[in-house]
């Protein structure tokens, strides 16, 4: 199948203003597409109830139309919310997105002065194979789990992977 990085991802929101503003004053993004849902096609590829209608707004970073996020609010509103998604509850429970240009602490910090509560200082993880990346975590108005990370260069994820693989013997043909 020829398929490439993720296009977009869709999130139902419970409150479409405050979600746009978190995501336009917090993260950076731009607003690109504000449009009505509804109608069978809508309600056949989604599974929602007849009847249901929605508002999605696209928003996204750069001119680059991948990497996209959609936030959604349904009408009416799923019959049981199901809450956001835990670290082991099946599913997408994070978002992640690489922070370049700027230094991670330096983001957390404008992030504190944005109230934003972060679950931790950036962490510093080292990553077997990979090498060593920061990250820190916070929340999304609907409680949805926020990564940013800093990643090492291509260069250095060569380097490791050389070294890690030099350290392992390989399986013979």
């Amino acid at each position: 199948m020829a398929i490439s990085e993720i296009h977009h991802v869709a999130l139902t929101v419970s409150d479409l203003k405050k979600s746009i503003a978190f995501y336009k004053e917090v993260l950076g993004f731009h607003k690109t597409l504000d449009m009505p849902l509804g109608g069978p096609g809508l309600e056949r590829m989604l599974k929602v109830r007849p009847g249901t209608k929605g508002r999605s707004v696209i928003l996204q970073q750069g001119p680059s139309t991948v990497g996209e996020i959609e936030l959604i609010e349904f009408d009416p509103p799923a019959e049981k919310s199901t809450g956001p998604k835990r670290p082991g509850d099946p599913g997408v429970f994070l978002l992640s997105f690489e922070v370049k240009g700027e230094e991670l602490t330096d983001v957390y910090q404008r992030l504190q002065h944005q109230g934003i509560q972060c679950s931790a200082e950036p962490q510093t993880l080292s990553l077997e194979g990979y090498g060593s990346i920061k990250a820190v975590v916070f929340e999304d108005p609907d409680g949805v789990m926020i990564e940013l990370i800093q990643l090492p260069s291509t260069d250095d994820v060569r380097c490791v992977r050389d070294a890690y693989r030099a350290e392992r013997p390989q399986p013979a043909a």
